[in-house]
């Protein structure tokens, strides 16, 4: 006989167990896509950099009506549900004689804390996952040349920073052939300025604030203005190493200011130049110069965190198709009923982002130049 669980549960425990598979469905439909919800929000309560503050704010969008406090009162002790408990002081335990899973089921019953998981999950998908994996463009004429400037300058910082052999992959910029003395490297070609953070996060107001549940602080000061360029947000990376980097199959762990590598998927899934070194391999940046800011623990966590989100939810295949789909339809090369569908989702998407502030005049292709 299965023991019964009456154990004390933290709130992010608590909403993790209250997830568990059980026969009521959370889904919800984006791009033609069914997209199931619970591996997703599972994994950003068990992934999350700061899986307090993301529990905090499901929590939160659960207990924003009387409704919904009432049907939880019920449920859980101790009995003062507050319209807003980000990080209770106590864990939660069910009410006797139900367990966690007669919980389960009667939490999810309802319509209105069901759609709250939902729409909570919803939001995190479209204005974290989605938008920080879409491909940046390449900046319009109005300000290419200021753009291109500013990534000039930000390579530069980098280079300043690193010296003209990656970190990760030992490749040598084509620019600066022959390398300086006693410089190791396996192979020649062009080095990006790859940001840790995407640029695009500088220009869309939902993603910043996405970022900022996902990190459990603010991160507007990091990702605004000229900040967004600033070094401590970025790699030198050739350009098959950057591209996987943007699509999150591996990041940088930081602990007491040390740097390792950690690769999220095989070595077959990644690239030749990165596969030239071990997973956790000590990563020294900022040996050539120490004035220049070396990449943010904070940013590096967080995209590393990102990564693993991605990974455990097997999210990934999904969010591509969906962005090939984008892709197509600004082509043209949708028809018919689905590129109706298409449409409706990506301007539903870029309208979440209308409120952003005009940062063009630092825009970045984000690609090499």
């Amino acid at each position: 006989m299965t023991e019964l669980d009456y154990s004390e549960k933290t709130l992010p425990e608590t909403l993790t167990t209250i997830l568990e598979p059980c026969e009521i469905v959370l889904s919800f439909e984006y791009d033609n896509r069914t997209v199931d919800v619970r591996p997703i929000a599972t994994a950003l309560l068990r992934w999350g950099y700061d899986r307090e503050s993301l529990a905090g704010d499901l929590w939160k969008r659960a207990t924003d009506s009387p409704k919904k406090i009432e049907i939880l009162r019920k449920l859980l002790r101790p009995g003062d549900i507050r319209m807003v408990l980000p990080s209770p002081e106590s864990g939660f335990v069910p009410r006797r004689p139900r367990t966690w899973q007669d919980v389960r089921s009667k939490f999810l019953q309802s319509d209105d804390v069901r759609a709250s998981v939902i729409s909570w999950t919803r939001d995190f998908y479209l204005d974290l996952f989605l938008t920080i994996m879409a491909p940046s463009h390449t900046p319009t004429s109005s300000n290419r040349s200021t753009a291109t400037r500013n990534q000039a300058t930000f390579r530069r910082k980098l280079f300043d920073r690193d010296g003209v052999v990656s970190i990760i992959g030992k490749v040598l910029d084509t620019n600066s052939y022959p390398p300086p003395p006693g410089m190791t490297y396996f192979e020649e070609g062009p080095l990006h300025g790859a940001h840790i953070i995407p640029f695009s996060a500088s220009n869309h107001p939902e993603l910043r604030k996405a970022l900022s549940i996902f990190a459990g602080q603010s991160v507007e000061t990091l990702l605004t203005g000229n900040q967004i360029n600033d070094p401590s947000n970025g790699l030198l990376l050739d350009p098959f190493t950057h591209s996987i980097f943007g699509r999150f199959r591996f990041g940088i762990e930081c602990r007491d200011k040390v740097y390792r590598l950690r690769k999220l998927y095989p070595d077959i899934r990644l690239t030749s130049q990165l596969n030239r070194h071990n997973d956790e391999v000590v990563l020294l940046f900022g040996w050539k110069s120490n004035l220049i800011p070396c990449p943010s623990s904070l940013l590096c966590d967080i995209h590393l965190a990102i990564g693993y989100v991605l990974r455990e939810s097997n999210a990934f295949p999904m969010i591509s198709a969906i962005l090939e789909d984008e892709e197509e339809f600004n082509s043209g090369n949708t028809g018919g009923d689905y590129s109706l569908v298409t449409s409706a989702s990506y301007l539903e998407r870029k309208l979440r982002g209308l409120a952003a502030p005009n940062y063009s005049d630092t825009a970045d292709s984000d690609v090499a130049e």
